[in-house]
């Protein structure tokens, strides 16, 4: 976990493998570790939402990428959807009346981000990779390493590697607002965005 200092803010930055049930205790472990003042995920407005008003069953893939996502990340525990990061963090800060805030893009400033990004070449692309995808296996040793491959995978093209700047980019924005409010934050970023969100903010 990477401290950065923001104005009066001590930001701890946890990255988090999405899906992955054992990262709840690393969750739990970090709320007692930092005793945040607030929670921030790497989630938008309308995944906080739906989150808070999750009844608790486990949800199916919704394409062929996050079917080979949870196929691959199998290898190293239990997978659930909705992550069980977010799930954890949420219920803890409720518990512990923290204040949580979604820190990335809405469904309207996604969309429009995505059309600005993405080329119709780039889509196409995807199209095409989707077959390959379905075959494709991961010979990574550790589930940090398979979600990173598996990023770098699914966003092989350059409009899909603009969309990605651009959301760290807004990532980053976003846990400077959140930080000008409170002395201490808890950020749970994604593992593959963590990277790109950390130097953005030193």
């Amino acid at each position: 976990m990477d401290v950065v200092v923001l104005g009066g803010c001590r930001v701890h930055v946890m990255p988090v493998i999405r899906g992955l049930v054992s990262e709840s205790e690393s969750v739990v472990a970090a709320f007692q570790e930092v005793r945040p003042e607030a929670v921030a995920l790497s989630i938008g407005r309308e995944e906080l939402e739906a989150l808070k008003a999750h009844s608790g069953e486990n949800v199916p893939p919704d394409n062929v990428e996050e079917e080979v996502y949870v196929r691959g990340l199998s290898r190293f525990g239990d997978v659930r959807k909705p992550p069980p990061c977010f799930v954890v963090a949420l219920g803890t800060s409720t518990e512990r009346s923290i204040p949580v805030y979604p820190l990335d893009m809405d469904d309207e400033q996604y969309s429009s981000t995505y059309v600005a990004s993405v080329s119709t070449v780039d889509i196409l692309l995807a199209n095409v990779r989707e077959g390959r995808l379905r075959k494709w296996a991961s010979k990574a040793a550790s589930p940090v390493d398979f979600v990173r491959e598996w990023d770098s995978v699914v966003n092989q093209s350059a409009g899909y590697r603009k969309l990605i700047a651009e959301r760290e980019a807004f990532l980053a924005r976003r846990i400077r607002q959140v930080a000008s409010r409170h002395g201490v934050l808890l950020a749970l970023i994604d593992v593959e965005r963590a990277k790109g969100v950390l130097g953005r903010l030193v």
